[in-house]
C-alpha cells in the first residue's frame, strides 16, 4: 500500500499530496497530523484540475464568477461553479481557509442551490429531496420518540436542539453581535407581530451569516449538513450523533458504519 501511494504522489494525485509534508502547515508536520481524507461517504473528495485546465485559468474563472455574482441575473454562475470546482476544493480541503476567506473569494457558492449542487458533485447524491423525503418518513416514529423521553435523558435531547438552534430575537444585545460569536448555528428570527411565523431562517459559521431565508428549520438542518460537506467542515463533538444520522441515516452515505448510538435509533425506526 506504501509503493502503491507513492506511485500516485509521483502521479500528483491530489488526494495523496495534500499530505505530503512539504505540502502541509509548518505546525502540522507530521505524517500523521492532520490527515485530509475523505471522511463523509464523499465520492469526489479532492479532484485533479480537468485535462487542459491549468490552475491560472481557473484563477481567471473564479475571478470572472465574482464578477457574475454582483449581477442580479447571471445564467453563467451555473456553468462557472461546474468549470471551477477543483480549484475551489484546493482553497477548500488543502489550504483549508477560513469561512470568511471562502465567501470573499466564492460568493457564489453561499446560496441553497450552490450548496446543493455542490454537494451532487462531491457525493454524486442530491441533497434536499433525499433528506426531506427521508426525514417525512421518519417523522412519525421520532416525534413519538422524543415524546416518550422524560427525565434526565428528555432534557439531553432537549438541550443538544437548543445548543444547534438558536433564536435570538429577546437578546438584549444586538443580533449581529450575538451570532458573530458563534461557530455554529442555525438562527431562528421571530416575526414580532406573528410569533408563530417566522421571518428569517439562516445559518451561522465561524461567525459568518452562510445562508438566509431558508424558509423553515427542516430544510435550516438540511444544507447545515450539505455545507459540512462544501466547506469540509469536522461535525461539533457535541452535535456529532445528530449529524451522524443526518448523513448516515437521512442521507445513507456510508449508512453501513453506524455508532451504537445511531443503530439503536436506527433499528427503532425501521420496527
Amino acid at each position: 500500500m506504501g509503493n502503491y501511494r507513492s506511485k500516485l504522489r509521483s502521479f500528483g494525485f491530489p488526494e495523496v499530496t495534500c499530505n505530503s509534508l512539504k505540502n502541509k502547515h509548518p505546525d502540522d508536520r507530521s505524517p500523521v497530523k492532520n490527515i485530509k481524507k475523505a471522511r463523509k461517504g464523499e465520492v469526489v473528495f479532492l479532484p485533479h484540475y480537468p485535462v487542459g485546465d491549468s490552475k491560472e485559468q481557473q484563477e481567471l474563472d473564479r475571478c470572472q464568477l465574482i464578477a457574475e455574482s454582483k449581477k442580479k441575473e447571471s445564467t453563467a454562475i451555473k456553468d462557472l461553479m461546474y468549470r471551477t470546482f477543483a480549484h475551489r476544493r484546493h482553497d477548500v480541503v488543502s489550504l483549508q481557509m477560513s469561512i470568511k476567506d471562502l465567501k470573499d473569494r466564492w460568493p457564489a457558492l453561499f446560496n441553497a442551490s450552490q450548496v446543493s449542487a455542490e454537494f451532487q458533485r462531491i457525493t454524486t447524491l442530491t441533497l434536499e429531496p433525499k433528506f426531506l423525503s427521508m426525514l417525512d418518513r421518519y417523522s412519525p416514529k421520532l416525534l413519538s420518540l422524543f415524546q416518550a423521553k422524560k427525565g434526565a435523558a428528555g432534557e439531553r435531547h432537549r438541550a443538544q436542539m437548543r445548543t444547534l438552534l438558536q433564536n435570538p430575537a429577546d437578546a438584549s444585545v444586538s443580533i449581529q453581535e450575538e451570532l458573530a460569536e458563534e461557530m455554529m448555528k442555525i438562527y431562528l428570527l421571530r416575526n414580532q407581530e406573528s410569533l408563530e411565523e417566522s421571518a428569517d431562517v439562516g445559518i451561522v459559521i465561524e461567525g459568518t451569516t452562510v445562508l438566509s431565508g431558508l424558509g423553515d428549520l427542516s430544510r435550516a438542518c438540511c444544507y447545515l449538513l450539505g455545507l459540512t460537506y462544501a466547506l469540509d467542515l469536522i461535525y461539533p463533538k457535541n452535535l456529532k450523533y445528530s449529524f451522524e444520522f443526518f448523513q448516515k441515516v437521512l442521507l445513507e452515505l456510508d449508512s453501513g458504519n453506524l455508532s451504537t448510538k445511531v443503530q439503536r435509533l436506527k433499528n427503532y425506526l425501521h420496527v
